[in-house]
């Protein structure tokens, strides 16, 4: 059957779509997520110093962003009874631009909670809406695209992590930056209102030999009885908590330790952000050359080395090196997890995408608050060693069964494809 048939048996209960509409728009909504992203994440150390918080204390009030990511996403079953992709991403949307304009018209703790709920909210939205569209376009394009789309959003978190940095270094109250940077994203969910979105679900029925049956609703616990799932489930939540360190205390980490003006710490994270991106882009070919396996294990020891050179926090440049290298090497993991994870259920990719999300915002959770009040105890490079052990966790997992079952299966297709088709 052609993409052109498949397209067309599979739009029949619902509004005509254009796959490279779709795609296009799915690519410039994770743009603007990542936009967010960096916006917020550089903004942070700001309200710390505006409110007078102390790590642990800030570590402690992040878990109401995660919290809610992780009830929406253990929603999302229910939310899909009555919304579709379209509907979930414009809420997404309109929940991070609400979270811009939040931090721009507070300045109090009770104004940090509600930017915490909404960055949860919209982040957990856009994430499974999202997720689940680039399921369906690799479905039916036949190749890989998730770790082109998750590059995407790196590069909308490495513009605007240094054009905040920047802006603020030069005297702009972080304020008015958020006011800025939530305009620049208003197009994007005006355009959100135009384009058709694909069906929610496929009426066939296929699914992986190992893998429970694509029948009806597929909830998390049927999806762990399949063994690949399971590890790429962990591996999410390993490879999350390093992002989520990153994403929360890069910043903190090089405006403390380092004694410098925060251009500088959101340079780092920019720098790790784009090395994200060029490493996204780079592991579909390496997972295709060299397959899922070797490509958790390169990541798995990129990552505790970076670690390492984070726990030694020698001077500024070594730092900035072991985000760099912290960035090449976590890229891959998550959506290569989530390309693998689509195979389980291929006919429920919404449920699938959905249940992805509950490790990645279980380790939102606990990986910066953990880190935050290890850090209260020792000190913001020691309590690196979070990313030291979550880089260990991914080799180990990398050497399973199912990995190399994964390998096996994928081998016989074409080389250019991902691990999920």
């Amino acid at each position: 059957m052609t993409a052109e048939q498949q397209q067309t048996d599979m739009v029949a209960d619902g509004p005509e779509w254009n796959l490279r509409s779709v795609t296009r728009l799915s690519a410039a909504q994770y743009f603007m997520f990542g936009i967010a992203i960096g916006v917020m994440t550089v903004a942070w150390a700001e309200v710390i110093r505006s409110l007078d918080m102390s790590d642990g204390f800030f570590g402690t009030a992040h878990l109401l962003l995660p919290i809610v990511g992780m009830v929406t996403v253990l929603s999302a079953k229910r939310l899909y009874r009555h919304f579709d992709h379209r509907h979930l991403s414009v809420y997404g949307q309109l929940a991070l631009i609400g979270l811009l304009v939040t931090l721009a018209l507070s300045s109090n703790f009770v104004g940090l909670l509600i930017a915490f709920a909404l960055a949860g909210l919209g982040c957990a939205l856009i994430d499974t809406a999202a997720t689940s569209v680039f399921m369906e376009i690799e479905a039916r394009k036949g190749s890989e695209v998730m770790n082109v789309m998750y590059a995407i959003n790196s590069a909308g978190t490495v513009i605007s992590a240094l054009g905040a940095g920047a802006l603020i270094s030069l005297g702009m109250d972080y304020r008015w930056v958020a006011v800025l940077f939530a305009a620049v994203m208003a197009p994007v969910l005006v355009a959100s209102f135009l384009i058709p979105f694909p069906p929610v679900n496929r009426e066939e029925e296929p699914a992986s030999d190992d893998g429970p049956k694509a029948e009806g609703d597929v909830g998390l616990l049927q999806l762990m009885r399949n063994p690949l799932f399971r590890v790429v489930f962990v591996m999410t939540v390993l490879g999350i908590a390093v992002e989520s360190i990153v994403q929360t205390w890069s910043v903190i980490y090089v405006d403390k330790l380092m004694d410098v003006p925060i251009v500088y710490g959101g340079a780092a994270f920019a720098l790790f952000s784009l090395t994200m991106m060029i490493g996204r882009l780079i592991n579909a070919r390496l997972v295709a050359t060299m397959g899922i396996r070797k490509s958790f294990l390169i990541s798995a020891c990129g990552t505790a080395l970076s670690g390492v050179l984070l726990m030694a926090a020698v001077d500024l440049w070594l730092s900035v090196l072991a985000f760099l290298l912290m960035g090449i090497a976590i890229a891959g993991v998550q959506p290569t997890c989530l390309s693998a994870s689509a195979r389980v259920a291929p006919s429920r990719v919404n449920l699938v995408a959905a249940a992805m999300m509950v490790p990645a915002y279980g380790a939102f959770i606990a990986t910066p608050t953990a880190y935050g009040w290890l850090s209260d105890a020792t000190s913001l490079n020691t309590a690196m060693v979070i990313v030291v052990v979550a880089g260990v966790g991914i080799g180990v997992l990398a050497l399973g069964r199912s990995v190399t079952e994964a390998d096996r299966a994928a081998a016989p297709v074409d080389p250019a494809l991902s691990p999920q088709s």
